[in-house]
């Protein structure tokens, strides 16, 4: 349902005359597919096991990265340009969910290294 929803979101942008949004929709998007696939993956691998440890790894680094990225681009622009009101945005539409991503990414590699070893 979430990849249906990120993909319903890209067609929908897509299909606007002007491409100049994308910095607003495609972090949200590539959010949502990152989560429906995590949820593909925790349903598909069952319970125990090593694969239940990736899984786990995967979500708790995109929690983690994506929640620093969220406080740092909220926090971040406030402290730097305190007379705009725009700023917590950066870290709403484009650091905390490009952050999970991101965190998702790096616990899955890293717990398939850590696994293979």
């Amino acid at each position: 349902m979430l990849v249906g929803l990120a993909g319903w979101i890209a067609l929908r942008n897509m299909s606007l005359p002007s491409h100049d949004g994308l910095i607003f929709w495609v972090p949200i998007a590539t959010w949502l597919v990152t989560m429906g696939l995590l949820c593909w993956w925790s349903a598909a691998a069952g319970h125990g096991g090593e694969g239940e440890a990736r899984i786990g790894a995967s979500w708790r680094f995109g929690w983690a990265v994506g929640g620093v990225g969220l406080a740092l681009g909220m926090v971040g622009p406030l402290l730097l340009t305190p007379n705009t009101n725009l700023g917590p945005l950066l870290g709403i539409l484009l650091m905390g969910p490009l952050g999970f991503v991101l965190g998702a990414i790096i616990g899955a590699v890293r717990s398939n290294r850590a696994a293979s070893v």
